[in-house]
């Protein structure tokens, strides 16, 4: 008796798989023909299914699987369900603070796509692939310098993968007393709560956190009076808190595409958005990764709710430290809160910014 592992060695395995699925289909199609039921487009179909069937020698398991796509074929599969939003050409009217954009988005489509929330395995590149420059770069507007980081991170826990009741309603307390130094310090923080008090939606309201390793963030929506917080994060959390819940991007895309996540009053962000599609955190390379999430969000926003974010700026200079993050002005900023109406202007090194989500019909 030959084995297995010899018809493999030999490349056998897979004639002999397939020449026993062509005499199965035709003892199957015999079988209708005799009484008198053969229907082609039946059959065709089966016949496809087994065809697109692969085999895997390695681990000896037979698994249906589409057509491998390259990562720049799935880019193109990014941008084609972004569509207008990832055109960063579009011209723009004048704002208080810098232009202001708008856009058709199609929310159902960047949550479908699976290319968008798709992580890497790999070290990510140390330089922007030539294919991707343009689109990186926004046809070389954007300076790029090296800051590179390999911090694989989506779909493993989070840095703080346990938050305690105790530990946040402490860091509430702190805030209230302006002496919460969070991530970036005392003053970063208070610039952030400054921006929450002229931002609609967060006292009572349902409250979106996007990114966020450890919840200090959380802390101060919590201290301006919000009454449920959602946190979206690349790394898994256990949040014991009551008033705290936390979700991974698959998760909340699943959610929104049954119908069981609702709307937000308020979303807020706090140096998060700009490492989005760099690579750095174990996400795909996507020159529209922060646009797409913030056009996420106002997805999931009610009208008349608001956005509160805070990225590193400077009104007269955008730039990209690859793969490390993005620095936001007039250039890249209209296109990153796209549809959103700018409201307020704060403070800090990482400025924050308030915008409100208006009527789309209006």
């Amino acid at each position: 008796m030959v084995m297995l592992s010899d018809l493999q060695r030999k490349g056998g395995f897979l004639k002999y798989f397939a020449l026993l699925v062509f005499i199965l289909l035709g003892l199957l199609a015999f079988n209708h023909v005799q009484q008198g039921k053969l229907n082609l487009n039946d059959l065709t179909a089966k016949l496809y299914k087994k065809v697109d069937q692969r085999i895997d020698l390695r681990s000896n398991q037979v698994t249906s699987s589409p057509k491998k796509m390259t990562d720049l074929q799935k880019i193109e599969a990014i941008r084609q369900s972004c569509g207008t939003l990832c055109d960063t050409s579009r011209p723009g009217t004048p704002g208080p603070y810098f232009d202001h954009v708008t856009a058709p988005i199609n929310c159902k489509a960047i949550y479908k796509n699976p290319y968008i929330d798709e992580g890497h395995k790999t070290i990510p590149p140390k330089e922007i692939p030539k294919e991707l420059w343009n689109d990186f770069t926004m046809n070389n507007k954007l300076p790029v310098s090296p800051y590179y980081f390999n911090q694989i991170y989506l779909g493993t826990k989070a840095r703080s993968p346990v938050w305690s009741k105790e530990g946040i309603d402490q860091m509430v307390r702190q805030a209230a007393r302006g002496a919460l130094g969070g991530n970036y310090g005392a003053s970063e923080t208070n610039a952030l709560r400054d921006g929450m008090d002229h931002a609609p939606g967060i006292k009572n309201g349902r409250v979106l956190v996007i990114g966020s390793e450890n919840p200090w963030v959380e802390a101060t929506v919590l201290e301006k009076g919000a009454r449920e917080v959602v946190t979206l994060e690349y790394g898994r959390i256990e949040s014991r808190h009551p008033k705290v819940k936390t979700m991974v991007p698959s998760e909340f895309s699943e959610s929104f595409l049954n119908g069981s996540l609702g709307l937000f009053d308020a979303v807020v962000t706090f140096s998060s958005v700009e490492h989005s599609g760099l690579g750095r955190y174990g996400d795909r390379l996507n020159p529209w990764g922060d646009i797409i999430a913030i056009a996420r969000a106002w997805c999931v926003t009610k009208v008349n709710g608001s956005l509160t974010i805070g990225v590193m700026y400077d009104n007269e200079k955008d730039y990209i430290r690859y793969n490390g993050g993005r620095w936001y002005g007039k250039i890249r900023y209209p296109y990153l809160c796209t549809n959103w109406k700018q409201h307020y202007r704060g403070s800090g090194i990482q400025r924050v910014h308030v915008f409100t989500k208006v009527d789309p019909k209006v």
